[in-house]
């Protein structure tokens, strides 16, 4: 049994375990819900380290390093940066995203869906490509970002903006968005949610864009026509019903509304004959299980069971992953793998469509969460505690199995998104900002497993060999970091964002990250480490015995 028990001096600052994420109380379930919002906290930093600041056209927006096109933005990226800012509780760089967006993405109707690296939008091959037209999902996410913005700014939490360049507030924005997807033919007139403006939605659809709770926030706030978000809810669950494979809990990337397949040539994860669950599709889990746990959705509950039960009988949360769906939830092929991003001229560094990671893993948890059992939320805790080492990031820096699940594998943009929302569910992290304020709610503590759980070596109940295992001595040589302790390692935290290194007694660095706070997971490890964290407001240094 693994203990770690600290003796701390002269530490100067308090210490939240839930660091800068959004702290609005709620009774969603959770698991680990400290040492995830730490995590939380750190992986944003990293994301604005990583594919923020490095890029000076279109700043502020997400870009993505090892894309096709190096270092280009798309609108999905908005949405997905724009919710985590808020969930991250980071109003600068919400804004700074939402502003150079409406700059260089919005066309009127929609933003653009892609932009490269040296700003343009790209209107033929010559130019690298088409990026004129609309991703939905990224026009849907934007407007619930900037609606539950507009919340934050009612309650105080967050400062009153109107944005310079469109001369909006959150709240007008919003609207504009909600009534130019449906003017745009993003989402038809039956409530078929189209994958772009006026492109789809009657031949085929992208289901991983359903976003069922979204459409039940827009139906309160629009203030045009607020009905016909429930057409968009209803149609979303009855083409899910008429999935293939449906009785797993799973959808194709692209398939026809009335349930058949669509192999045409779509674009972006038209793998496999659109006859597999990959990178698309397996949003749908995560989409549907914030409606079963926002509205208890009974649809959404009874896709996300059969999709539990499946990936349960195929061993849990270690066999998350991509599945075919015609083949009765075979893996994906063994040697299948991706060569369009990352480097396509360096095969070291392309990887395998199957991916049992920090993605797979983060999307498959969200149907624990929405209709587990406490059993089935700390499994999927534990194994996604297998791909967070502590640092600004999510995933492995070397793959433990001696696989290429790694950071030079993995793409840092869409595997650190998924990542980021599956573990807020996790933490209990990704409410609904508007219930949560208006109708206020004794907070849940939520369920512990191995991550966070403290043993007392002193108390037989806990340990039945006390005396044994791992003690840890913190002595803080010059004062500036705070610590907590958790089973397997320690959280750190500085009062400003720090650059983090620890050191073994030979000068190895053993671990580095990035941000206010950082959880090291110290595995198996033993003896003496230096702990320095530098930041605007100095140098800081502690000295962790671990034995």
């Amino acid at each position: 049994m693994k203990f770690f028990g600290f003796t701390c001096a002269c530490v100067a600052f308090g210490f939240s375990l839930a660091g800068a994420v959004l702290d609005l109380p709620n009774a969603q379930p959770k698991v680990d819900a400290a040492y995830w919002n730490a995590a939380l906290d750190s992986t944003w930093q990293g994301l604005i380290r990583r594919n923020i600041q490095p890029y000076s056209s279109g700043a502020g927006l997400i870009h993505r390093p090892k894309s096709e096109t190096p270092g280009d933005a798309v609108s999905e990226g908005v949405g997905y940066g724009m919710l985590v800012a808020l969930y991250a509780n980071d109003q600068e760089h919400f804004n700074k995203m939402w502003e150079t967006a409406s700059e260089k993405m919005w066309q009127g109707s929609y933003h653009n869906w892609h932009m490269l690296a040296n700003g343009v939008i790209p209107n033929s091959p010559e130019e690298g490509g088409y990026g004129e037209g609309a991703a939905t999902d990224a026009e849907e996410d934007i407007a619930l970002a900037l609606i539950f913005a507009d919340k934050l700014v009612s309650a105080g939490k967050w400062q009153a903006y109107t944005s310079p360049f469109l001369q909006k507030t959150y709240a007008e924005q919003a609207q504009k968005i909600l009534d130019k997807m449906w003017e745009s033919k993003q989402i038809r007139s039956e409530g078929v949610v189209a994958p772009g403006a006026d492109w789809g939605g009657y031949d085929f659809v992208n289901p991983g864009y359903f976003s069922p709770a979204w459409y039940k926030i827009f139906a309160k706030f629009d203030k045009n026509d607020a009905d016909r978000w429930t057409k968009a809810v209803d149609k979303s669950y009855e083409i899910i019903s008429k999935s293939p494979g449906y009785s797993m809990g799973m959808v194709p990337d692209w398939m026809n509304p009335n349930g058949n397949w669509n192999s045409g040539n779509l674009g972006y994860n038209a793998y496999f004959g659109t006859r597999a669950f990959f990178k698309d599709a397996i949003r749908i889990l995560w989409r549907t299980a914030i409606d079963a746990v926002w509205f208890d959705e009974s649809r959404a509950k009874e896709f996300l069971a059969n999709a539990l039960k499946f990936i349960n009988g195929k061993g849990g949360p270690s066999a998350s992953n991509f599945y075919q769906i015609e083949k009765a939830g075979e893996l994906l092929p063994a040697d299948d793998k991706w060569t369009e991003f990352n480097d396509q001229n360096n095969p070291d560094t392309w990887r395998y469509r199957r991916e049992h990671s920090h993605l797979t893993v983060g999307m498959w948890a969200t149907a624990a969460m929405a209709v587990g059992e406490s059993a089935d939320r700390i499994a999927f805790s534990e194994e996604m505690g297998k791909f967070y080492e502590g640092r600004d990031y999510f995933g492995n820096a070397v793959d433990p199995t001696g696989g290429i699940e790694d950071t030079l594998h993995n793409e840092m943009y869409f595997d650190q998104f998924l990542a980021w929302f599956g573990t807020s569910l996790m933490s209990g992290a990704f409410v609904n900002v508007i219930d949560a304020i208006d109708n206020p709610k004794a907070n849940v503590e939520g369920d512990l497993s191995s991550l966070s759980k403290v043993e007392n070596p002193a108390d037989p109940g806990n340990n039945p060999n006390p005396g044994e295992g791992i003690v840890a001595t913190v002595n803080t040589l010059r004062s500036g970091i705070a610590v907590e302790r958790l089973l397997h390692g320690v959280v750190l935290s500085t009062v400003n964002e720090s650059s983090w290194k620890i050191f073994d007694l030979n000068g190895h660095v053993v671990a580095r990250s990035f941000g206010s706070t950082f959880v090291w997971n110290a595995k198996n490890r033993s003896g003496i480490y230096i702990v320095k964290a530098v930041n605007a407001s100095g140098e800081y240094i502690s000295r962790i015995s671990i034995r």
